[in-house]
């Protein structure tokens, strides 16, 4: 039986959004195959991240932001690197 272990081990992204956001539409769509590196967690703003209402889509790791805006997966995993 395979063990899926290493899913539980996978760093946490969060990644907040709004409802009705084309950027963030887009960004979700761009970042997909970070699956493969992360667990993502798509969050509403209205979800106790309203700081976050005109910097939407905003990626967090943590209490970090590693981007926000046009999402760029290069960025993320700088910062993500840079902040671990």
């Amino acid at each position: 039986m395979a063990s899926f272990d290493y899913i539980r081990d996978m760093p946490t992204l969060r990644i907040v959004v709004t409802e009705n956001c084309e950027l963030c539409e887009k960004g979700l769509k761009n970042l997909n195959f970070l699956n493969y590196f992360f667990t993502i967690e798509k969050v509403d703003v209205e979800e106790g991240y309203q700081e976050f209402l005109l910097r939407v889509p905003v990626v967090l790791y943590g209490k970090k932001v590693l981007d926000e805006g046009i999402l760029d997966p290069n960025v993320i995993f700088r910062n993500f690197i840079k902040y671990r």
